[in-house]
């Protein structure tokens, strides 16, 4: 009875994606059109793919092979094309049919991609990954209802999954259930080990009931959300990336999310392919310096092309640590702040050097500045590290004693924050600011 019904939901939609429904009209392997426009490297994966698919017409791997290749690079119209073909000589491959449901998602057909989605979701109905990101779906198109529904199975098949309650809890409060969002909130703030972007909601529920003070708390750890979970139906797309900017951005990712070790491989490709991306240049560079290789970092950055930017020269200060060579060292940063004197880890960097080169006024004047850019962007850990480094090289000025004391009650570092405080008005009573941040203090 189940393979009915699926069958039945397969009919519809191959008949919705134009589906072929005779074995006798001609198929056409898709490719880019205007195909001269086409990457090189991209043009030398689609010919290899589609000379495999050439040879094996009626193989539904060989479509959905081609087919991923189309996605990895964006051709995602293209890529529907042969996502539907392979389903259409083998309608159970849930794996085609997720990846068609993406395509479809990603060229803007919504009603199409979520009811691709819910048919590979007929074939596995146990892989929670699959409903989540069937939630996050119908929570865009603004179904509520639904999109609770998707995640509340999904994290029934699944509970441990951090990505999967901040979706489950972005419904019910999408859907004003604000009582019953909570608890599944505290469960993993209360540890105080959660992720940044689960704070955000909790901040988010806490003041939609009225609880201003856990507002505030949980508003001072909340960071953005993490808007790419892990999903191994896409685990082979990455290694068919071949376009400069598509590899660029899924190396620079993979490098910020899970570190230069994994990310090394795709970064010795994207810049290979794109040698004119600094970003990617100076990331494979750290990612070599990382791995102790100081000489190919050094060869990395001296074989740019194009113009150099703030991280590159920074990169090129903290090589030179590395090697060091201070000299060097803040010949590069100086460099770099030269270019973007708003770069706080700059700021950072340069005081480094000029406390391991005797120059403590100068350290401290850097680790300032760099605490005060980081307040105005509300990164508190840092504002706080920089200034207590700042404080073991001498005394701090009012001004950074009131970033300090203000790091530390946004940090909840009271007792600290409370002996700062003390400190700035033994010096000046009567400092506006200092008192300001006295009536945030806890009466004792």
């Amino acid at each position: 009875m189940r393979k009915i019904a699926i069958l039945v939901l397969f009919t519809a939609l191959l008949s919705s994606c134009g589906g072929s429904e005779s074995t006798s009209v001609a198929v056409v392997i898709p490719i880019p059109a205007g195909k001269s426009g086409v990457e090189p490297s991209v043009a030398q994966l689609l010919q290899k793919t589609g000379n495999e698919l050439h040879l094996a017409m009626n193989d539904p791997q060989k479509w959905m092979m081609h087919g991923s290749a189309l996605f990895a690079n964006a051709y995602y119209n293209e890529a529907v094309i042969a996502f539907t073909e392979a389903i259409t000589i083998k309608p159970e491959m849930p794996q085609a049919t997720y990846l068609l449901a993406t395509a479809l998602w990603k060229v803007n057909k919504q009603e199409k991609a979520t009811q691709a989605l819910q048919t590979s979701l007929g074939l596995i109905p146990e892989y929670d990954m699959g409903w989540r990101l069937l939630a996050e779906w119908q929570m865009e198109r603004g179904e509520t209802e639904q999109a609770e529904s998707s995640a509340r199975r999904a994290f029934e098949l699944n509970p441990g999954r951090i990505g999967t309650r901040y979706v489950l809890v972005q419904s019910l409060m999408d859907g004003e259930k604000y009582e019953e969002a909570l608890p599944i909130l505290e469960e993993v703030v209360s540890i105080n080990k959660a992720p940044p972007w689960i704070y955000t909601l909790a901040s988010q529920c806490y003041r939609q009931l009225g609880k201003t003070q856990q507002s505030e708390q949980a508003l001072a750890k909340s960071g953005p959300p993490f808007v790419d979970w892990p999903d191994p139906m896409y685990k082979h797309i990455p290694n068919l990336i071949a376009g400069k900017a598509e590899i660029a951005l899924y190396a620079l990712h993979l490098n910020r999310v899970n570190g230069s070790e994994k990310a090394l491989p795709f970064l010795v490709k994207a810049n290979k392919i794109n040698p004119e991306h600094i970003d990617v240049r100076v990331a494979l560079s750290m990612a070599f310096q990382e791995k102790g290789n100081l000489d190919v970092a050094q060869k990395v950055l001296e074989e740019l092309l194009g113009e150099a930017n703030t991280n590159y020269w920074k990169q090129y200060a903290g090589l030179s640590i590395a090697q060091n060579d201070l000299d060097k060292a803040k010949e590069y940063v100086t460099k770099a702040i030269e270019l973007n004197s708003e770069d706080a880890n700059a700021q950072d960097i340069a005081a480094f050097i000029a406390k391991n080169q005797g120059n403590a006024a100068e350290a401290m004047k850097h680790w300032q500045e760099a605490a005060r850019l980081y307040v105005e962007v509300e990164l508190w850990e840092k504002a706080e590290l920089s200034l207590a480094y700042a404080s073991e090289n001498g005394e701090l000025s009012q001004d950074g004693l009131c970033a300090l004391a203000l790091a530390q009650i946004e940090l909840e570092h009271i007792a600290q924050a409370r002996t700062t405080i003390q400190k700035i008005l033994s010096l000046e009573p009567s400092n506006s600011k200092a008192v300001a941040l006295q009536n945030r203090l806890p009466q004792e």
